[in-house]
Formats: structure tokens, sequence, C-alpha cells
């Protein structure tokens, strides 16, 4: 598979994954149909729009074309079928069994489109030039994948996740560092596999574990 066709494969994949989590997170909130559909498009876009401003791209590219919108509403729609059946029809379903079902959809699927969108926005940067600035590119790395999740927080009146005890940015830095330092080391498309591989993992172990990040408490 040519590098550009892997690119779009994950990006579209990314796109779905957190159209998925933002329909998740709205679902949860009691937004109606257009307040879900809408949760998950700034999801799905919301960190790519970020990049693109920061690195001159205007209008962003998800706003150009229609595609990846589109597809993040498509995704919520389907998404939203799915869970109303599974709420209509369940059968042995306790709302608990409903619940962690819908917390691990959530940990997926925000995990996936966390690893994908942090090595796309390192790689954007580095198609523009910025391969020997570690700092920029991890830091757009970062930005893109977080952004849509923290639009998503931000709109739904809750905590962003990077802001609680959650192990959440860290695993892009490092995850980051990973795809810039194995980048001249493999072919490309097996260092950005093996960067995505790692945050998804490691995003789902810490939060499978709960493992967190020093708390100091409230005040």
């Amino acid at each position: 598979m040519a590098i550009s066709n892997i690119y779009l494969f994950l990006e579209i994949l990314g796109t779905v994954a957190f159209a998925i989590s933002g329909t998740v997170v709205g679902m949860r909130h009691g937004l109606d149909v257009f307040g879900v559909s809408v949760l998950a498009a700034i999801t799905a876009v919301g960190g790519g729009i970020f990049r693109d401003l920061l690195l001159g791209n205007t209008p962003p590219s998800a706003l150009k074309s229609p595609f990846f919108i589109t597809l993040s509403i498509i995704s919520s729609i389907v998404a939203m079928i799915g869970a109303t059946v599974i709420n209509k029809y369940q059968t042995g379903l306790t709302i608990l069994k409903l619940s962690r079902f819908y917390n691990r959809l959530l940990l997926i699927s925000d995990a996936i489109g966390l690893g994908i969108f942090t090595v796309l926005g390192i790689d954007a940067g580095i198609s523009k030039g910025y391969i020997h600035n570690e700092f920029l590119i991890i830091f757009l790395g970062v930005l893109t994948g977080v952004g849509g999740g923290m639009l998503r927080d931000i709109v739904a009146n809750q905590v962003p996740m990077i802001f609680r005890e959650n192990i959440y940015a860290l695993p892009c830095v490092i995850g980051g560092l990973l795809y810039v330092y194995t980048y001249d080391l493999f072919s490309r498309d097996t260092a950005l596999i093996l960067a995505v591989l790692f945050i998804v993992i490691v995003r789902i172990v810490t939060e499978e574990r709960k493992w967190n990040l020093p708390s100091i408490g409230k005040m």
C-alpha cells in the first residue's frame, strides 16, 4: 500500500474513531441529534483545524473540503442508530453493563483517534519543512491529537481529559518522539504505524489500570 493511501486510511479511521467518541459524550449529556452530530464533527476535525491555523494553512483543510466533516456526521448517525438499537433490544444487559460498554467504546475510539492524529499532525509539520524543529512538530502532533477532544469536552461542559489525572497527553509526546527518531531508521509508514500503536496501547493500558499522574489535590 502506498504511503499516501496509508495516510488517507489512517485519517479516515481517526476521523471515524473521534466522531464515535464525540457521539458517546454527546449522548451521555442528553444532546439532541443535531447537537450530537456537531459534537462528533468538532471532535473529529477540531485538532486538525488548530494545526492548520498554526501552520498558516487557511482556510483549514477540513473547511476547504467537506469530506471529513461529512464522514464524521455519517459516523455519528450510524453510531446513534446502533446505540438506539442496543438500548431498545438489549437482552440481559443491565444499566451497569451498558455503562461499561460505552465507557470502553469511548476509551478505545478516543485512543485510536488520539494516536492517529498525533502522528499525522507531526507529519504535517515535517511536510512543511520543520523536520529539524522537534519541539514544533511534536507540539503540532500533540495539539492535533488532543485539540478535538478538548473542544468536545469544553462544549460538553466537562474538564478536558488532558487536564485530568488520566495519562492522556504524555503518550502523545513519547509516541511523537518515537516517530521523529525512527523516521529515518525505518520506512516512513513503518515508523508511523509503530508510533500510532504505541500511543493507542499506552493510552488504553494506563486507563484500564488506573495509572494517573500525581495530583496536588483540591484547594
